[in-house]
């Protein structure tokens, strides 16, 4: 029977120990480097085809453009807004209300 011990604060836990190189199965030397592909064709047959289109290209644009008429629509809205109560909040005040 071992004594215990009680860890320090730099004590390192046990680990289990790696398997040794002749237990890994490696793939052949001789693999294939990727897919095959048919006579004829190109890798790019693999992909979907609405990832093929040329009008992909100013999407993006378009959806930032969307965002910031949005957001600049958003802000006139809320500096109307804001400047409309402080001229309600003006005649209260002049008006004695």
């Amino acid at each position: 029977m071992q004594p215990s011990v009680a860890p320090t604060p730099f004590s390192v836990p046990d680990l289990p120990t790696v398997a040794p190189p002749g237990s890994v199965v490696l793939p052949p030397v001789n693999a294939p480097a990727g897919p095959v592909v048919a006579p004829g064709e190109t890798r790019m047959t693999l992909m979907a085809p609405a990832g093929m289109e040329q009008a992909d290209e100013a999407d993006w644009a378009v959806v930032v453009g969307i965002a910031l008429v949005a957001e600049i629509g958003l802000l006139w809205g809320v500096a109307c807004v804001g400047l409309l109560r402080r001229r309600l909040a003006l005649q209260r005040a002049v008006s004695g209300g």
